[in-house]
């Protein structure tokens, strides 16, 4: 990948509370002085109530958090990842309230970490390969690297005004033809595979595959 400006404001937007308040958020690359913040941001309601990790047992384990804090240093250091600031009236603050992690990912390479050990650890890797084996996203797609989402985190209190959304829609500002995300929903234990957003928009399409 070519290099480019780094940390990046990438876009920003409104969204209307329920008192009535106009919210304004940024999208913006997570700055090196912010790293800390948004790894631990990641390992509070994210590993708490994503479903991938309840059935890993990662939030119950302290060694399998500790690991999972390495493996999320190991991703963040690639500055790939993209946060979400709500702006305060002050023009001087700024609340973090929603993280992206991204890393580019290719064939037969994982970004350089220390392997899991623990149980929860070991669990969710395999979980993990598992659901990549059924994308076959190398050969379909004929791509040989991709852009990989790696949790995606909003603080609760700012849910349902489409943060989320947006991180997803900013992602697609890094060269890369190609970005994968694997998202999880309770019910059923269910992992959704979204494979979307090529670049160029007359090839952009959202395909899901639904793994029992």
């Amino acid at each position: 990948m070519t290099s480019r400006e780094y940390p990046k404001i990438w876009g920003s937007f409104e969204r209307i509370a329920e008192d009535g308040r106009t919210l304004a958020f940024v999208i913006e690359d997570i700055p090196e002085a912010l790293w800390s913040e948004a790894v631990e941001f990641m390992l509070g309601n994210y590993i708490r109530e994503d479903v991938w990790w309840i059935t890993a047992g990662t939030a119950e384990d302290s060694q399998a958090i500790q690991e999972y804090r390495v493996l999320l240093k190991s991703i963040i250091n690639c500055k790939m990842s993209l946060a979400c600031f709500l702006s305060h009236d002050d023009g001087n603050d700024r609340t973090l309230v929603g993280v992206n992690m991204c890393m580019p990912q290719e064939k037969n390479h994982f970004v350089d970490h220390n392997p899991p050990k623990t149980k929860a650890g070991l669990l969710s890797l395999r979980m993990f390969s598992e659901a990549m084996k059924v994308t076959a996203i190398y050969d379909k797609y004929d791509v040989s690297k991709y852009l990989m989402g790696a949790g995606l985190s909003v603080t609760p209190e700012y849910r349902g005004l489409g943060v989320a959304v947006e991180l997803l829609k900013y992602r697609q500002v890094y060269s890369y033809c190609f970005t994968n995300n694997c998202f999880s929903r309770v019910q059923g234990t269910v992992f959704i595979v979204d494979m979307t957003c090529f670049t160029d928009p007359r090839k952009r399409r959202i395909m899901a595959r639904i793994i029992n």
